[in-house]
């Protein structure tokens, strides 16, 4: 059964006027999603059946369940980077200002790369998948690929260096090769 109350709590959180959870956490909160549904089709690519993959599957299934753990973290860290933000701002205090804003960015540069690893890795595994769940890893990567593109546009919004936006824009064409590599297999 779907923990539905938890996930509408979340929804609902979004919804309001208040500063977070935000898009940022929306981002997050998509890439956990992806790996648990890629984790999931992994599982599924074990036993007597798959033995000749088994082991790669499960240390991938157990690889995206630490980065969904990963992705629900920086959700609250990106509130938590939102709320030094606001407060820095409020006291007009520059060089907090300056601080909270390389925080604020860290959050959405790290869930970029997350997203485009996991993708990447998702991608690599659909020619070894269960052929009954890969849909499902397609949806994991879908998923993981709209949350590391939420994640570019709140990094956009911060003030980043040039070597950030780079990196990042690298992990945005990871992101679409997977992508492209789920679109393209049936």
């Amino acid at each position: 059964m779907i923990a539905c109350s938890a996930v509408g709590d979340v929804v609902i959180a979004l919804a309001q006027r208040t500063p977070a959870p935000g898009g940022g956490a929306a981002a997050a909160i998509a890439g956990a999603i992806g790996c648990a549904a890629g984790a999931m089709a992994a599982r599924y690519t074990s036993g007597p059946k798959y033995v000749q993959c088994s082991v790669q599957a499960e240390a991938l299934a157990q690889a995206l369940d630490r980065a969904a753990s990963d992705c629900l973290r920086l959700a609250d860290a990106d509130a938590e980077a939102f709320a030094e933000l606001t407060v820095a701002r409020k006291l007009k205090d520059l060089p907090a200002i300056t601080a909270a804003t390389a925080a604020a960015a860290k959050v959405p540069a790290t869930l970029v790369a997350l997203c485009a690893t996991h993708a990447k890795a998702l991608a690599a595994f659909i020619p070894i998948s269960n052929p009954h769940l890969v849909s499902d890893v397609k949806v994991g990567i879908h998923l993981l690929a709209g949350g590391g593109r939420a994640a570019w546009q709140t990094l956009l919004v911060n003030t980043i260096d040039d070597a950030t936006r780079r990196i990042a824009a690298g992990h945005l064409l990871d992101i679409n090769a997977a992508e492209m590599t789920a679109l393209g297999t049936t």
